[in-house]
This record gives C-alpha cells, structure tokens and sequence, in this order.
C-alpha cells in the first residue's frame, strides 16, 4: 500500500452475516488422494455428497450461525496466511446454496437435490463385471438391528469375540486334512450341499447386515442393501458411504470390519458343534465344511490387495482414498520418471503409496506365479507343452488388452 491510498472498508454484510449449514450436513475428515487432500460432505437429508479441498472444508465447518463471516475470516487467515475477499465469499456462499447445504433451505430444491442422489446412486457400478440391484427398504432392517444388536460392536464383548473367531480360524487351517475328510466321507451329499449354501447366504446378509449396524452406531446410516453381481458371483452388499466422513479412524476401520467380525463371531459355535455334536453324519460334515468355508471367506476378506474388506480397513487407517489406484499411479510416476515423478507427493503419501505397492508386489506376485504354474501345468498335460505355452501367451495379450480398455473407460468416465 502506497502513502495515501485509501484502503477500502470490508461491505457491512460480512460483519452482519452468519451463515448456518443444515444440521444434517456433516463436513468429513482430510483424506489423502494422490498429492492432495479433501474432504466429503454428506448431506444426511437428501443423501447427497460433495468432495472438497482443505480450504473450504475449513470455512464450511465454521458455519454454524454463532460466529460472523468476518470472525471466521480472522481464523481462515491465520490458519492459511491470506483473508478472503467478499467476493470469494460469494463464490462459496453461491456454491454451497445451489446445493441447499445452507439455512433456510428451499423443499422443492431438497426434493430435486434427493432425486437427482438417488438417480446417480442407481446408475453408478453398472458394468459387465458389476452390477447392484437394491433391495427397496432394506435399509430400514439397520435401525431395529443396531438397537437389539449394537451392544455387540462394544470393545469389551468385540474384542474377545474376535480373539476366539482368530484362535477358530488357526484351529481350522492346522486341522484342514480332518475336516475336508469328514465332509468327503458324510453322507447325503446333496442335502448337505443345499444347506451348506442356504446357510452361507444367511452368514452373507448377517456380513452385509453388519457393515450396515456398525455405520449406524457411529452416526452414519447405509444408503443401500441388495444384491450384486460382481464376476463370477452374486452376493448381498451394502453401501456405506457416510463411512468417509467418520471423524474417528477407529469407527472408519471398524465398520469396514464389521462384516468379517460377524463372520468370526460364528465361528466358535460352528467349532463347539463340530468338536462336541454328533461326530459322524450330516450334520458333522455341515459343520466341517462351515468351518472351512467361512475360513477361507475371512481369510480372503481381509486380504488387503483385494477391495473387499481388508482393503477398506486399510484404506480407512490410512485416511486415504482410492488407495489401490493411487498406488498404481504413484508406482507408474515412479517407475517412468524415477523420484522426480513422484516429487510433488506429500512425504505421508509417498511412504503409503510405496508401501502398498510393496505390499501388493508381495502378495499378488506370488500367487500369479502359482496361479499361472497351476494353470501351465493343466494344460501341458491336456495338449503338451507347446499348446499350454500358447495358451497363456493368448490368454495374458486378452488379460492386458481388457485391463487397457477398462483404465481407459475409467479415464474417459472421470473426465
């Protein structure tokens, strides 16, 4: 500023102004997504969601009808080093009002607000590989469920759960040849099979049912329960996607844990059944083949290089977002460019990206390579050597070209 130029005064109205969010609008926790940060807001009312950056996350949980745009102005600036003038105000009053986050807000502009959520929700994850299929007021089952049921999601009954579904879990995997040869040598096979898979859906739905009591306890509620055609397979889910504006990593990891702790839970008595029940006949078999099944299940859900639980428990306790993509994009930036490619990331981020690519190197590396020897090893001895060579050369250029097209799909959708 130059001697005698006039500075010119804030308008009235920053003074006067005191802007409220609805109270169903929650402003979510930072989360790391490749070289940035945001934050989600979820609108409770009308199930929409908004996805922003650290500044306006700030301001808009200080929004709360007690304090002026001037105050909350003074605190901006000494967080960020710089005062906001009146007309980035506007700008983000202007936003935040389209979208009805602010009192008072107009019923008909919240009824097209909730219409418009509930048609993209409908259309999002609809491929050839993944469809949803809601169930209508499934949703409404949480409620009742967390009231009866929540207290099981308490650390002090959780957490002794869990060590005994473990300790089942080890029993099963030292004592494997035992069990699958009580399920070889049962009778009645196909009644065995049927009840086999009737109680499997029921232990899914219970998983999926878990997901959504564990959401509700800690203040979200899930926005949708049916089922879902993932290649090759159908099964129940549930969407919980308040999940991401938990203020507490450990509710965040918990609900994702929610579903493989109902598992664990069963498992004690399936193994109080299989060791003092009858020890012969169709029911010992049942039990020898829940116990192996809903082993293997935990075991693959908590695989974190899948997404199904593992993965999100380690998303959420990590505070990331898109970690699996993230990591393959970190890893490309470093593998064409060396550490200059990845030199715009945080140091946080770089530690969690390389090491989930370490991570999935370990895992996955490995069990392509015994997938792979199987699978040669099959078909050398159906057609010889030469064919089974063929085979999978024509069979990786076909993997290779789908995984193109997808990330290319996915490039386009994004843009």
């Amino acid at each position: 500023m130059t001697v005698g130029e006039e500075v010119t005064p804030p308008p009235a109205w920053l003074d006067e102004a005191r802007p409220r969010l609805r109270p169903g609008v929650v402003v979510g926790p930072g989360l790391t997504k490749g070289t940035s940060t945001v934050h989600f807001v979820a609108d409770g009312e009308t199930g929409a969601y908004l996805q922003v950056g650290p500044r306006e996350a700030f301001l808009m949980s200080r929004l709360d009808g007690t304090r002026s745009l001037t105050e909350i102005g003074a605190e901006y600036a000494g967080r960020f080093g710089k005062r906001l003038a009146a007309e980035h105000w506007g700008q983000l009053l202007g936003l935040l009002g389209s979208r009805a986050l602010l009192e008072p807000a107009d019923p008909a502009q919240l009824d097209l607000l909730r219409e418009k959520a509930e048609a993209a929700r409908g259309s999002e994850g609809r491929s050839a590989l993944l469809w949803r299929m809601p169930i209508p007021r499934a949703t409404d089952l949480v409620p009742p469920a967390a009231r009866r049921f929540g207290w099981l999601l308490n650390p002090v009954v959780a957490v002794p759960l869990t060590l005994a579904g473990l300790a089942v879990g080890v029993l099963v995997g030292l004592n494997w040849a035992t069990l699958y040869a009580a399920i070889e040598q049962g009778p009645a096979r196909w009644p065995l099979t049927l009840a086999g898979i009737a109680i499997t859906w029921v232990m899914i739905a219970l998983h999926e049912l878990g997901h959504g009591v564990a959401c509700h306890r800690y203040g979200g509620r899930p926005t949708q329960i049916g089922l879902m055609w993932r290649f090759p397979l159908v099964a129940f889910y549930c969407k919980v996607d308040d999940v991401v504006t938990f203020r507490t990593t450990r509710h965040r990891v918990a609900t994702s844990f929610a579903g493989v702790y109902v598992n664990l839970a069963a498992l004690p008595p399936i193994g109080a059944l299989w060791l003092w029940g009858p020890q012969a006949g169709w029911v010992h078999s049942l039990a020898a083949s829940l116990l192996l099944f809903g082993t293997v299940a935990i075991f693959f859900n908590l695989l974190p290089v899948l997404q199904l639980d593992g993965y999100h428990m380690l998303e959420h306790a990590t505070s990331t977002v898109h970690l699996q993509s993230e990591a393959a994009r970190f890893t490309a930036a470093f593998l064409r460019r060396g550490p200059a490619g990845v030199s715009g990331y945080p140091r946080r981020a770089r530690w969690i990206y390389a090491g989930y690519a370490v991570l999935a190197a370990a895992v996955l590396g490995p069990a392509i390579f015994l997938l792979v020897r199987l699978w040669f090893g099959t078909l050398a001895g159906l057609w010889g050597p030469a064919a089974a060579a063929l085979i999978l050369i024509a069979e990786a250029a076909a993997v290779a070209a789908f995984l193109t097209w997808a990330v290319r799909r996915r490039r386009s959708a994004a843009r």
